[in-house]
């Protein structure tokens, strides 16, 4: 998990095979957290040599948005177990 493109490069360099970058959107486990948008989040993620999976907020219905934003698909906690 990464939350800034200094540490996406660091993902990069030690050899991981992807990176969630986040939070996109508000999330309530982190309230009142900076959120990147998705604006900031295709700033940091754009370019990336690995895929980028955007986490924070996310839901089955942003992939609409992330796609777009270059991401790879959206990582999900609460909202994978909602039916």
């Amino acid at each position: 998990s990464v939350h800034s493109r200094a540490e996406l490069e660091h993902a990069m360099h030690v050899g991981c095979d992807f990176a969630v970058l986040g939070p996109v959107l508000p999330t309530a486990s982190h309230p009142g957290a900076q959120t990147l948008g998705w604006g900031g989040w295709t700033q940091i993620a754009g370019g990336s040599a690995i895929p980028v999976y955007a986490i924070g907020g996310m839901d089955a219905h942003h992939l609409a948005d992330a796609w777009p934003a270059g991401a790879h698909g959206v990582a999900m906690l609460r909202a994978a177990w909602r039916a």
